[in-house]
């Protein structure tokens, strides 16, 4: 699915839009030629959920592009929801972040909040990507790939106490789940217990503290890990959003 931001139907978009390339040189489309297409919400999750629909190629030649997007009537144009799933990131790499925030969108979470851990680098969280807050793009890739306009909100937060003092109450039914690799805690996959929703706390590179773990708990998060294996932050992030999914019922 091509997904159009507000204002972008019917205007021209430069060659160096990646939608070109992908309508001309994957999809092969011409003028005329109708695709599948999403209007995305903006800002994400406000008032406009998004849209689906079709895009109408209007202009396309070797300088640019023009889709005109003409969303399905009623209740066909409205995109399924996102699932009741919140994931709370210990900040990754720049460079992971951007493939984290692709797949997780596609997966369909609800909501991703960064948080600066004890252990993790500073670095990371003062890089142009998050103090440019550059999510959006990525955001709008992973709901291309699962042909869905609505974006998950993403949050930045500069420690875990901050982060959880606004995460508000749980829901019931709800999960909270921490992760962490040692120990000898259950592992996630063996949780015998439907989900109504969610709420997961994955750490940077170096993990959690004791401190951080113990802040969790008093929060109502449950301790729980992946195995024994050392995981990398977005590997660990998504094997643990999709289990989450799949007990919640949105896989």
């Amino acid at each position: 699915m091509i997904i159009l931001e507000p204002g972008e139907s019917g205007a021209r978009l430069p060659r160096s839009d990646r939608r070109w390339a992908h309508v001309r040189k994957v999809l092969r489309k011409g003028v005329g030629d109708r695709l599948s297409a999403g209007l995305a919400a903006c800002p994400p999750r406000g008032p406009a959920p998004g849209t689906v629909g079709e895009a109408v190629v209007r202009e396309l030649d070797d300088s640019g592009l023009a889709l005109g997007f003409e969303p399905f009537p009623g209740p066909a144009g409205e995109p399924p929801e996102l699932a009741p799933l919140t994931l709370i990131l210990g900040f990754p790499r720049p460079i992971q972040a951007n493939r984290i925030l692709k797949d997780l969108a596609s997966l369909g979470v609800a909501e991703i909040r960064m948080v600066l851990t004890e252990l993790g680098e500073k670095s990371y969280a003062e890089s142009d990507f998050f103090r440019e807050r550059r999510f959006r793009p990525p955001l709008v890739e992973g709901a291309e790939q699962a042909a869905n306009p609505r974006l998950p909100e993403v949050s930045a937060h500069w420690s875990l106490g901050r982060c959880l003092e606004s995460l508000g109450e749980s829901a019931p039914g709800s999960a909270r789940l921490v992760l962490h690799p040692y120990g000898d805690s259950p592992r996630m996959g063996c949780l015998d217990r439907p989900m109504a929703a969610a709420v997961l706390a994955v750490g940077s590179e170096r993990g959690w503290t004791e401190a951080e773990l113990e802040r969790l708990r008093a929060a109502g998060f449950e301790t729980v890990t992946l195995g024994r294996r050392i995981l990398k932050t977005e590997t660990a992030a998504l094997v643990a959003a999709t289990l989450a999914l799949a007990r919640i019922g949105s896989l």
